[in-house]
């Protein structure tokens, strides 16, 4: 069986193959004349004498190549082809779990209407108690407006859901927490916020995710003029991807034996960044420079290069300068889980985060982010800039270190 190039298959670009045990030697060939690099990653039998052959290629266009091929060749010894990445999120991928007791008739009486009714009358009158005897801290809403869904343009609400339940997938893995994804479509960011403040009685927390830091930051303004109390609310933008853009801006330093406070930095495209230009000035950067390409072009941050040490890219640099180290930080374009330890992702700090403003029922402050900054750099291990998304150490080291601030009058 043909196998290549396996540092440089995706996953993500995979395909299930069910071929009768005859067909092998047709399927060989194929993948031997595949135009990108193919890789066979599991060979098992199947039921009545057929073959399960898992291959991951290394973009869609090897992998439609590769479709259009097998069907051609192989004809009926085809029997079936499935992807993978469509049969994941088919299944909706986080469902329920039951924590209540159902065994007997003296457990489904816990559950009727006079329990209920026990519970809810005294909660009407001791509010303060409502986080103790209901699962709203355990529970975490996962909104988005699907106006920043990775590198696409706006899209209708529902087609972002399974970005969204992914995003569920991996918040709920980190801080086990009840994360329920909940695209919706709202007709501009103060619906948005009013439906944060709806929902805020059922969720511990509140969570923005694939949505355009135009939008976060229109939301989180309509919610300071709101009457208080206010919402717990995080984003990803400003909870995760600032925070670890700011770490692995610190570590970048000190891997060239610069302090932050001698530290020349340039973020380019700083609007992308949320909060970060505020981090890197509170984690201690003694010089920023916040260069906006569309105004100013790039050549002339080609000629100051010589007067900097590290260049923040927000936006993705066809050409960046030579020179001062370069930080890649797109925020469309995260890299790899696997390969999260050179570029940041919202995962290095905000389920830290989240777990933090649970806890202390507070959303985030600024002092909470750059105490998280110096938290995740802190867990980046010899040679990398970031730890991994899932170190066994960060969310408990990012929550610790958030929640010794939270907890300060």
């Amino acid at each position: 069986m043909t196998s290549r190039g396996s540092a440089r298959v995706n996953p993500a670009f995979g395909l299930a193959v069910y071929v009768s045990a005859q067909a092998r030697p047709a399927l060989e060939t194929v993948l031997a004349r595949a135009p990108g690099m193919v890789v066979v990653q599991a060979d098992d039998p199947g039921p009545d004498s057929c073959r399960r052959i898992i291959v991951d290629a290394d973009s869609g266009s090897t992998l439609l190549w590769l479709v259009h091929a097998l069907q051609e060749t192989l004809g009926a010894e085809l029997l079936h082809t499935e992807d993978p990445v469509f049969a994941v999120a088919s299944t909706g991928k986080l469902g329920q779990s039951l924590r209540a007791s159902i065994a007997t008739g003296r457990d489904l009486a816990l559950l009727d209407v006079d329990a209920d009714r026990r519970v809810v009358r005294h909660l009407s009158t001791h509010p303060g108690q409502i986080d103790r005897f209901s699962g709203r801290t355990r529970r975490v809403a996962l909104l988005s407006d699907a106006s920043a869904v990775l590198d696409f343009e706006p899209l209708p609400a529902s087609a972002s859901l399974p970005a969204v339940e992914s995003q569920a997938v991996h918040l709920h893995r980190e801080t086990g927490f009840d994360v329920v994804p909940i695209p919706i479509t709202v007709d501009g960011p103060d619906e948005l916020a009013l439906l944060v403040r709806m929902i805020d009685a059922g969720f511990g927390a509140s969570v923005l995710v694939h949505t355009h830091v135009r939008h976060i930051d229109a939301v989180r303004a309509a919610l300071r003029s709101a009457p208080a109390p206010h919402p717990v609310l995080l984003d990803t933008i400003n909870d995760g991807f600032a925070v670890a853009a700011a770490a692995a801006a610190l570590n970048h330093l000190r891997r060239q034996g610069v302090g932050p406070g001698q530290a020349r930095v340039a973020v380019v495209d700083p609007h992308r960044g949320g909060d970060l230009a505020g981090l890197l000035l509170a984690a201690g950067i003694g010089d920023l420079m916040l260069y906006d390409p569309v105004i100013y072009g790039v050549q002339l941050l080609h000629q100051l290069a010589d007067r900097l040490d590290l260049v923040v890219d927000l936006i993705g640099l066809a050409a960046p300068p030579a020179g001062p180290a370069v930080l890649r930080a797109r925020p469309e374009a995260p890299p790899r889980l696997t390969q999260a330890t050179m570029q940041p992702r919202p995962l290095h700090a905000l389920p830290g985060l989240l777990r933090a403003a649970v806890t202390a029922r507070r959303s985030i402050t600024m002092a909470a982010r750059v105490a998280a900054v110096h938290a995740v750099a802190e867990q980046a291990p010899f040679g990398a800039l970031l730890p991994r998304p899932d170190h066994p150490q960060l969310v408990s080291a990012v929550s610790d270190a958030a929640l010794s601030v939270l907890s300060t009058p």
